[in-house]
């Protein structure tokens, strides 16, 4: 996705390889500038926990990426996009969470998504760092869990070709995999899209060596707590899991949304990194109009930190509301 091939120009920017002003990605309209964050700017390692029946989950940062939402999301004109950012006090490049969520059962310790590790550049990959402030060292998880293979989500879990996570198992759909392992389904991709196989492959090849990759077909309850239920457009395989316990529960929706000023008003608007833009939108408005109904706990990975809110109906569309903040961890998310 071109989410990948803007923010991988950062890796090359750090090493002295690019400019960092850099040209837009190709087919972009305009050249992108992306700035390349030193040490010295970082934020303390961002993660916030909360309750959920007998479960404690941590919300945890791998950083934020600027991303050229005018460039990047079709079904509406950038001026529009840039209107609707402006209404808000945003630019249309303002930063872009990316999430991952740690569930902590009290006998496993089940992570969804692995970050962007490397590829992504100096904003982000700081997924282990974060893990091990919270109290959960990268070799203590037993499980990860992937919504799909793209690699803000399945890069972190290799370093220079080793595994992240040395006594996980990996999960992930039959169709995700599949997908991602074609030959000719990497023929038929996009210019763009092409080095994600090569990536998404070397992300789970060391996993597969050791024989500590899952697959699982159509809504599938993986553990007691998380139940795996097939979102597919996004990617052919994308996944939403749905946590339980004592009868609350979060639903974790991958990437079903990227830019909430936009998506949640606008379900219809789909991203350039869509691998089937109609189904993505299909699977979007039906996910969203069963969320305004049941206003259900969800945790989005691209809305910003910690992520968790619930949707509401809006006129035509949707509004998102956040939840409020807890500052000790004493009751459940409800």
């Amino acid at each position: 996705m071109r989410f990948l091939s803007i923010v991988t120009g950062l890796a090359l920017a750090a090493a002295g390889s690019l400019p960092l002003a850099l040209a837009a990605p190709q087919g972009a309209g305009s050249d992108v500038e992306i700035a390349v964050t030193s040490p010295a700017q970082q934020q303390a390692p961002g993660y916030y926990r909360f309750k959920l029946g007998e479960l404690t989950i941590t919300v945890l940062s791998d950083g934020t990426a600027a991303i050229p939402w005018d460039e990047i999301l079709k079904g509406m004109s950038p001026e529009e996009i840039q209107a609707t950012f402006e209404k808000v006090g945003e630019t249309t490049r303002r930063d872009t969470s990316i999430n991952a969520f740690l569930i902590d059962t009290g006998s496993r310790r089940i992570l969804i998504d692995a970050g962007a590790g490397a590829l992504f550049g100096a904003c982000c990959g700081r997924l282990p760092t974060v893990l091990q402030q919270a109290g959960y060292p990268a070799e203590t998880i037993d499980a990860v869990l992937l919504t799909h293979v793209h690699g803000d989500h399945s890069g972190g879990l290799t370093v220079a070709g080793e595994r992240v996570f040395p006594n996980a198992d990996i999960y992930l759909s039959q169709a995700e995999y599949d997908y991602w392992m074609s030959d000719d389904e990497r023929a038929r991709a996009g210019e763009s899209h092409k080095k994600m196989f090569a990536e998404g492959r070397a992300a789970l090849a060391p996993y597969e060596a050791a024989g500590r990759l899952h697959f699982f077909t159509g809504e599938t309850a993986l553990f007691p707590e998380i139940t795996a239920i097939p979102a597919p457009g996004h990617t052919p395989g994308h996944s939403f899991y749905r946590i339980a316990s004592q009868g609350q529960h979060v639903l974790v929706v991958g990437d079903i949304i990227h830019a909430a000023e936009v998506q949640f008003a606008r379900p219809d608007v789909t991203a350039d990194f869509d691998a089937d833009p109609a189904q993505a939108r299909a699977t979007r408005e039906r996910t969203l109009a069963e969320l305004a109904e049941t206003h259900e706990l969800i945790a989005a990975e691209h809305v910003t930190f910690p992520g968790l809110g619930h949707v509401t109906q809006n006129g035509s569309g949707y509004q998102w509301t956040a939840q409020p903040y807890q500052g000790r961890i004493t009751k459940a998310a409800k």
